[in-house]
C-alpha cells in the first residue's frame, strides 16, 4: 500500500471520529442501504454506498446495486477505494469517465470490475472529521450535473444524520492505533 495514502488517511482524529458510532448495528446498516438505495433511483444510477475510510482500506457501510468485489465483502483496500479521494480532498470527487482518468485508469475496479464514473460526496461528521464517503458509481461513463452533486451532497447529510443515532458505547475506550499499525 502506498506509504503516503496510508499516512494521509491516519489522521488520529479522524480514526477516533469513526469510533464515535456504532457501526455493526445492523439498524444503521438497514438505514445506510436505503439512502443508498434511494441515491441511486434518484440520480437514475445503478449503483450507490456508503463507505468509510480506515487508514487501510474502505469499509462498506450501507450499499445498493453493487457487483463485482464490491459485492463479495465489508470493503476493500484504501489505494483502489475512489473514496479515499474524497476524504483526502474534503470535497466531491467525480470521475466521469475513469477509464481516461490519469488517476484512476490502471485501477482494479476500472479494469476488473468495470467501474467507469464515481461521484462522491464527503460524510462529514459534527467534528468537522471527514469519515467516508457517500458516492454512486456506473459502468458506463456519465457526466455529473452540478444538481447530482447537490443531491449527493444531500444525501451524504443524511447519512451523517444516520450514523449520530448509533452512537458507540465504547468510543471513550477508543484507542485510534488499533487502526494504524502502529
Amino acid at each position: 500500500m502506498s506509504t503516503l495514502l496510508h499516512h494521509r488517511l491516519a489522521d488520529r482524529q479522524r480514526l477516533a471520529a469513526l469510533a464515535n458510532y456504532e457501526l455493526d448495528d445492523p439498524h444503521l446498516k438497514q438505514q445506510l442501504d436505503a439512502i443508498a438505495m434511494r441515491t441511486a433511483s434518484h440520480l437514475h444510477l445503478p449503483m450507490a454506498m456508503s463507505t468509510l475510510m480506515l487508514d487501510n482500506a474502505m469499509l462498506i457501510a450501507g450499499s445498493h446495486g453493487v457487483d463485482g468485489w464490491l459485492r463479495g465483502g465489508p470493503g476493500g483496500p484504501a489505494e483502489w477505494a475512489f473514496c479515499a479521494q474524497t476524504v483526502l480532498t474534503c470535497e466531491p470527487y467525480i470521475v466521469s469517465d475513469a477509464t481516461t482518468d490519469p488517476m484512476q485508469c490502471t485501477n482494479p475496479v476500472v479494469e476488473l470490475d468495470g467501474i467507469r464514473a464515481y461521484a462522491g460526496a464527503p460524510l462529514i461528521a459534527p467534528s468537522g472529521q471527514v469519515l467516508g464517503a457517500h458516492c454512486v458509481l456506473d459502468t458506463a461513463p456519465h457526466v455529473f450535473s452540478e444538481m447530482e452533486i447537490a443531491e449527493l451532497r444531500e444525501a451524504a447529510e443524511d447519512v451523517v444524520r444516520a450514523f449520530e443515532q448509533h452512537p458507540s458505547r465504547h468510543s471513550a475506550d477508543f484507542t485510534p492505533t488499533f487502526f494504524t499499525n502502529g
